[in-house]
């Protein structure tokens, strides 16, 4: 019962975490290692701000 209950738990977790975008760094990084291996990759905090000007720029791919 315990390992279903974690799993469960994990399961819920990555759902949030994608519907939020958290992982979106995470996709970023792996898709930049099967794409683009010989490019360097845009630290986490140039990664998020981009990211946030996008969302500046589409406001209508967000909730609020």
């Amino acid at each position: 019962m315990t390992a279903r209950l974690r799993r469960a738990a994990a399961g819920t977790l990555w759902y949030v975490r994608e519907v939020m975008g958290e992982n979106a760094y995470d996709h970023y990084l792996a898709h930049q290692r099967a794409h683009h291996p010989d490019e360097p990759v845009l630290p986490r905090r140039e990664f998020e701000c981009r990211r946030m000007d996008r969302m500046e720029v589409r406001p209508g791919q967000r909730c609020c």
